[in-house]
């Protein structure tokens, strides 16, 4: 029955497929720089994203924190207070804002105050201003008192287009206002606003040292992956592996050679051939033997060792009181290995297994 891994086999693991593992943590790590790279990247570049707001018909677009707080500066305001023909309050805030960006409304804004972008608005000095983030409408809900704020990033822009949408609410130019009853609580002033009325998507700021501690657990985290990457890479392996259970019998001999340095592995090799003595002894493997080992052991008086490839390449009349079994790690296949075993299940004969 095969043991549990000692701490020998598992360092000798390790080593074996230390490409593999740290590759694929590296590579974790890279793929995910390479993410954090994207995103702060584009995080430092307005978006525009090619859809329709399907509330106002208008192109929607994304603008920077930065350039937000350009809009908001010298923001014009006034209150007021809509009642239904029910006359209860109106405090649908988002179907008003959704009216007043209309592109008829939007449109008749344009017209006489033309929407375009100042200076101070670096990302947008070629295109118009997002009409999203130019209107705002929000409600107290303890008193259902409305409020529309316009940033255009200029004063002066700001307070004729709020004057605009004042007269046209008093003077019911907007159909929405035909069938209800507006109150004008204050006439266009400037406000300072504490924060923006449309959230933009752009990510926080997140430190430096979260983004290390992160990358430092994906690299952990990749190790873990690159070792089970490696075992199931070696268990579904042809040839046989660190993960191969030699043994089929618990009378089996195995000596392990296989991280021993070459200049010693030859000499070992020979040695746990030879030992014990034994009057005749069937040496199988599915390689040739190195010539230097080959040659040392026949070298020796009255050589008691039958090299073969297979067991049925023995003379099946001979007895042998030894099987050696020699397996090259990452070498010799699964299959010859299991084929071997089988066909000496015929034999009352001690096996030793020898991996080089």
């Amino acid at each position: 029955m095969k043991n549990l891994p000692t701490l020998k086999e598992t360092k000798a693991f390790l080593q074996d497929n230390k490409k593999t593992i740290i590759g694929t943590a590296l590579a974790l790590v890279i793929l995910y720089a390479l993410a954090i790279a994207y995103t702060l990247f584009s995080d430092d570049k307005v978006k525009e994203i090619k859809e329709i707001d399907p509330a106002t018909g208008l192109e929607l677009q994304l603008i920077t924190d930065a350039e937000y707080d350009a809009l908001r500066e010298g923001a014009v305001r006034f209150d007021f207070y809509v009642e239904n023909t029910e006359g209860y309050a109106f405090t649908n805030f988002n179907l008003l804002e959704a009216v007043l960006l209309s592109p008829e409304v939007f449109g008749a804004i344009n017209a006489v105050e033309p929407i375009v972008a100042t200076d101070a608005i670096e990302a947008m000095e070629e295109g118009d201003i997002p009409a999203n983030y130019m209107i705002d409408v929000d409600t107290d809900y303890d008193t259902s008192e409305l409020h529309i704020t316009v940033g255009t990033g200029d004063e002066a822009k700001n307070e004729a287009i709020a004057t605009l949408l004042y007269d046209a609410i008093q003077e019911e130019t907007i159909p929405f206002f035909a069938n209800k009853s507006a109150y004008l609580l204050s006439e266009p002033h400037v406000v300072q606003l504490e924060k923006g009325p449309e959230p933009t998507n752009e990510t926080g700021n997140t430190s430096l040292l979260l983004y290390l501690v992160m990358g430092a657990g994906l690299f952990i985290g990749g190790l873990l992956f690159g070792m089970l990457l490696a075992f199931f890479r070696l268990f579904f392996r042809k040839e046989v592996t660190d993960v191969f259970n030699y043994r089929m019998s618990d009378e089996d001999t195995v000596l392990d050679l296989s991280h021993t340095t070459a200049a010693e592995q030859e000499t070992a090799l020979a040695h746990g051939i030879q030992h014990p003595a034994a009057t005749r002894k069937l040496i199988l493997s599915e390689e040739q033997l190195p010539a230097a080992v080959k040659e040392r052991l026949e070298q020796m008086a009255d050589a008691p060792y039958v090299f073969a490839q297979s067991v049925l390449s023995a003379d099946p009349l001979l007895q042998f009181d030894e099987v050696v079994l020699v397996s090259r790690k990452n070498g010799t296949t699964k299959d010859w290995y299991k084929n071997q075993r089988t066909l000496l299940e015929n034999y009352a004969t001690p096996i030793k297994i020898i991996l080089i």
